[in-house]
């Protein structure tokens, strides 16, 4: 898909969603719970995106590497 392309499809969902939105007017608990849930993955995306280091290195690390523990705590 050409440049030229994109902005074209994103205003057909634009429309396509401002359809269906109309479309489900009298559903309105439905629409709402939907839109909910897309912005919901969208932030959630957004911030994966933003992360700022790989996650990866968190799992494989040990407790010991971020904290300090006292022994005489236990």
């Amino acid at each position: 898909m050409s440049f030229a392309l994109v902005p074209v499809a994103e205003a057909a969902l634009f429309t396509l969603g401002c359809l269906i939105i109309h479309t489900l007017r009298r559903h309105a608990d439905l629409v709402t719970a939907t839109l909910a849930c897309v912005a919901t993955l969208l932030v959630l995306m957004i911030g994966i995106a933003c992360a700022p280091e790989s996650f990866t290195k968190y799992q494989a690390a040990s407790i010991t590497e971020f904290a300090r523990l006292d022994p005489a705590i236990y």
